[in-house]
Order: structure tokens, then sequence, then C-alpha cells
């Protein structure tokens, strides 16, 4: 059995931070780097894990997941703020600025989701 996790980290698109990558961070290191409308595996240890994203001066607020070993865990990076509240989010916001969500867990050789 795999001792191991994976973190796949999900951003879609969005015009505020497009032309930058947020920082990935797992237990306080830094693991990778996500750019825009892309995916990023990071290869992690089963177990409870902290997950945080930085862009400069904005972060998220911590997200714990537990990682079973051999589990694919899926997690969203996003801005909320958007690129006209972004001064407020600098300024107020910038414990907030990204937002990490989990994203519920496919089963295996299950069917897609129907389009809505």
């Amino acid at each position: 059995m795999p001792a191991n996790s994976t973190l796949r980290i999900v951003r879609h698109g969005g015009y505020a931070d497009a032309l930058r990558s947020y920082k990935i961070f797992v237990n306080g290191s830094q693991v990778g780097t996500i750019a825009r409308k892309s995916t990023v595996n990071i290869e992690v240890p089963s177990g409870p894990l902290t997950v945080e994203a930085r862009v400069d001066w904005g972060r998220s607020r911590p997200l714990r997941i537990e990682a079973q070993p051999g589990q694919t865990i899926e997690v969203e990076v996003a801005n909320h703020w958007g690129a006209w509240l972004s001064l407020w989010g600098i300024t107020f916001g910038a414990g907030s600025y990204l937002t990490l969500s989990q994203l519920p867990t496919k089963a295996q050789g299950s069917p897609p989701a129907p389009a809505s």
C-alpha cells in the first residue's frame, strides 16, 4: 500500500492575478507553484496536512485535510476579490485574498457529471 498521496491543485481563469503564479505550501514548506488555467499534482505524505496558497502579500486561510495512502485530493485555489477589489484585498483582506476549497472526491469508474 502506498504511503503517499497526491494533492491536485486546480486553478481556473480570471483576470485578477492573471500573470502571476500562486505559491503552494504544504505543512509550511513551499511545494510548487500554479499558473492561471492549470492543474498541478504534488506528491504529499499521508496523514494530516495544512495547505496554503500565497501570492506576494496575499494569502489564503490554511486548509486542513486528512490524506489517506494512495488517495488523490483535489483542491481549488481562487481569487474571489477580483481586480476591482484588489486594493481592499491587499489592505484588510490580505489573509483571505486567496481561497482554497477541497473538491468532492470522485469515485473510481463513476460516470462524468451531466452537463447543465
